[in-house]
């Protein structure tokens, strides 16, 4: 007589199934959890601000060296319409775009375009909110509306420089305590 089960043999047959997908989910868990922790892309700004020196007419600003655990995130220039050597036709503007260690945004922003325009747009119209000293110098304090976007503005003769975002006036003071001038 035949040992043969047909209940026994479905159930082999499910058991090895079952244990192959859970082998292949584990090791998909595996390959996730190795990579959870959270990769910031970074951008290289050298050559814009090697063409805001060239073009701007006013004393640029950059960081002297990024605060630790900063992260350059974007970068923007507008030349005026004008290239290296040429005189532009309208206002120089630069914003560079960090990822703070808080896992905040903030943003260095300078312009020699018309002072009050530059501020509404930088601060997301922000209202004065007092002073803070940073590095020797005074910087006024804005704030939106919601309270969730702050600012520190520096005028510069012609030009204003704006360190502004989601981040606190602490961290955005760290940001502006790293520029140094670089000569217009």
């Amino acid at each position: 007589m035949s040992t043969y089960n047909r209940a026994n043999a479905t159930f082999g047959g499910y058991a090895a199934a079952l244990g192959i997908v859970v082998l292949i989910v584990l090791a998909m868990a595996l390959v996730v959890a190795g990579r959870t922790r959270e990769h910031i892309p970074s951008v290289d700004y050298t050559a814009d601000l090697i063409a805001l020196r060239d073009v701007a007419p006013y004393t640029t600003y950059a960081p002297e060296e990024v605060p630790e655990g900063w992260v350059p995130t974007s970068t923007l220039l507008d030349t005026g319409g004008a290239l290296p050597g040429e005189e532009p036709t309208a206002p120089v503007s630069w914003t560079l775009g960090f990822a703070t260690p808080a896992d905040r945004h903030a943003e260095l922003a300078i312009s020699d375009a018309p002072h009050e325009r530059f501020v509404a747009t930088a601060t997301e119209n922000g209202e004065p909110d007092g002073t803070a000293e940073v590095a020797g110098s005074t910087w006024d304090r804005y704030v939106n509306a919601a309270g969730d976007h702050r600012a520190l503005v520096l005028r510069d003769g012609d030009a204003t420089v704006v360190v502004s975002g989601s981040s606190d006036y602490a961290e955005l003071a760290e940001l502006a305590a790293s520029l140094r001038p670089d000569g217009g």
